[in-house]
């Protein structure tokens, strides 16, 4: 789960459930003219190209949690904003939201209302060797007051201010989130499922 993601490849397969994922296009660019910002402005305050931006606007490209949080942020707009506000509290399994949040060989669902504020739990499942630096990202922080890792299957390592901790199955792990950090799946043959929960959300 990574929050300086270098710019995501438009034809990458966010998982199940991506073809059910929000339009926020028009939002965005709602929020970008209204701050008078043009493509070309909002591409270089971004570090995303134009052509990328254009294609998120137009509802043409997967956009990764990390690209779609620092437009936001340039935007000054909540990533929260962008989602319909009638959604409930109930997320059935079915229709859980695929999330991209960087590194290679993760696939990562949203099991909380993406509107909430207060809390974030994403349910991810790294492959052997996946990891956090597969697209060439470098360990990051995010901003966040504690972040909660349980491993419900496999071994998963993540290594925080230089500190490598190696969890297994049943183990938990807290912490700020202020970190810098980067994770990996040490096992050649086993996939790591875990809960990775945030508060306040990312979001």
């Amino acid at each position: 789960m990574a929050t300086d993601a270098s710019e995501p490849r438009d034809d990458r397969d966010s998982g199940p459930g991506s073809g059910s994922r929000p339009r926020i296009g028009d939002r965005l660019r709602r929020a970008r003219r209204q701050r008078e910002l043009t493509i070309e402005q909002l591409a270089q305050a971004t570090g995303l190209t134009k052509g990328f931006l254009s294609q998120v606007e137009r509802d043409r490209a997967n956009v990764s949690v990390a690209s779609l949080l620092r437009i936001c942020e340039v935007l000054g707009v909540r990533v929260g904003e962008l989602f319909d506000d009638g959604e409930s509290g109930l997320v059935p399994g079915d229709r859980r939201p695929a999330l991209h949040f960087g590194g290679s060989g993760v696939q990562d669902f949203l099991l909380t209302p993406r509107a909430n504020r207060t809390i974030q739990v994403i349910q991810s499942t790294v492959a052997p060797g996946g990891n956090s630096e597969g697209d060439g990202d470098p360990p990051y922080r995010t901003r966040s007051d504690a972040q909660f890792i349980h491993v419900t299957k496999g071994e998963f390592e993540i290594t925080l201010d230089g500190e490598v901790l190696r969890l297994k199955a049943g183990d938990s792990l807290t912490f700020t989130g202020r970190e810098k950090r980067s994770w990996r799946n040490p096992s050649a043959d086993e996939d790591a499922e875990l809960l990775w929960m945030l508060t306040p959300s990312l979001f």
